[in-house]
């Protein structure tokens, strides 16, 4: 195996992993998590360009590899995809050519009210990303190869403990294996 080879396998193992331990939420149009972490100035230019207000910057409690850098919650407040941060990023780590996979929508069965025979379409009127959340045998059904994980589904759910939620791309990844 020559060095090229060799580093090329490297760096996929060690940007599989990254990306298997990311168990938050980055803003749209991320890089992969090595790529991102490479990339990202942590200059917080995205935080401040925000409309919604929902980007928020990593302390140094969480690491060095993360200070500085954006993620957002989802499950708190919902992105409204607006391109904002992308738009300013100085660096390209927040790309437009990067997918705007934020996390991926499950419906929580124990709490979701279609699952205690009330009538409620609430998360699949406020998905703006169509096919991404629909109604069958009148209870949500997410494709999660459409769903972004934006939260505007978990935003308009009525039930108190909201009967769906935003999970992290690491979630999917590790249930693909």
């Amino acid at each position: 195996m020559n060095m090229e080879a060799a580093a090329g396998f490297l760096g996929n193992l060690l940007t599989y992993e990254l990306d298997l331990e990311r168990d938050f939420f980055r803003p749209p149009g991320t890089l992969d998590e090595l790529e991102f972490l490479t990339a990202c100035s942590r200059c917080g230019d995205c935080k401040e360009s925000c409309p919604e207000g929902i980007i928020s910057l990593f302390s140094i409690s969480y690491g060095a590899k993360l200070v500085n850098t954006p993620f957002i919650d989802p499950n708190k407040n919902p992105c409204t995809l607006c391109n904002r941060c992308v738009d300013i990023c100085p660096t390209g780590a927040l790309n437009e050519e990067a997918p705007k996979k934020i996390g991926y929508a499950a419906i929580q069965k124990h709490i979701c009210l279609t699952y205690k025979d009330v009538m409620c379409d609430y998360c699949v009127y406020a998905c703006k990303t169509e096919g991404a959340i629909q109604l069958k045998n009148g209870k949500p059904v997410i494709n999660e190869d459409v769903c972004n994980g934006c939260g505007q589904c978990v935003a308009n759910c009525i039930s108190e403990q909201k009967g769906v939620q935003i999970l992290p791309l690491s979630s999917y990844n590790q249930s693909l294996r």
